[in-house]
């Protein structure tokens, strides 16, 4: 996934970390487990970019979780409710996000910490997706969920 900056936000501080939020947050992956109750309370929205930044390494770590358990049409079907749940946690950081003012330099500094954590994440996540779709595991409704097909 490749994206441009629009000139109108080029100047701003730190629009590359918001951009990288932003791509983030478009793999609907990871979130810890969510109770099984349909009443269950919805974890609390980060308040701060480095609430934020910490939420997407821990969402991320979970969806690379879910996504090494996937190993047969099986598994991958099993995987599916947690995958949904996990879309739906990305749908939530993404709108705290939005929520969020741009980030401070105190905000981008503390963000740089977890960027050594999600490096390693991110190269696990690649590598399960590069796995599922050459074993053919890759469904329309799991590309769906992990956005990582065409837009159509």
């Amino acid at each position: 996934m490749t994206s441009t900056a629009p000139a109108a936000t080029a100047n701003k501080p730190f629009t590359g970390m918001r951009a990288l939020c932003t791509t983030l947050l478009l793999i609907p992956f990871l979130a810890a487990p969510l109770p099984a109750r349909e009443d269950a309370a919805q974890p609390a929205a980060p308040e701060s970019h480095s609430d934020l930044a910490r939420a997407l390494t821990d969402f991320l770590s979970r969806t690379e979780l879910c996504l090494r358990s996937c190993t047969d049409a099986a598994s991958v079907q099993a995987a599916m409710p947690r995958l949904r749940e996990l879309a739906q946690e990305a749908r939530r950081l993404a709108d705290a996000q939005d929520a969020l003012p741009e980030p401070t330099t105190q905000d981008y500094m503390a963000s740089q910490e977890l960027a050594l954590q999600f490096l390693p994440i991110w190269k696990a996540i690649r590598a399960h997706l590069e796995r599922l779709e050459k074993d053919g595991l890759m469904t329309d409704e799991l590309r769906r969920l992990l956005q990582t097909g065409p837009e159509g």
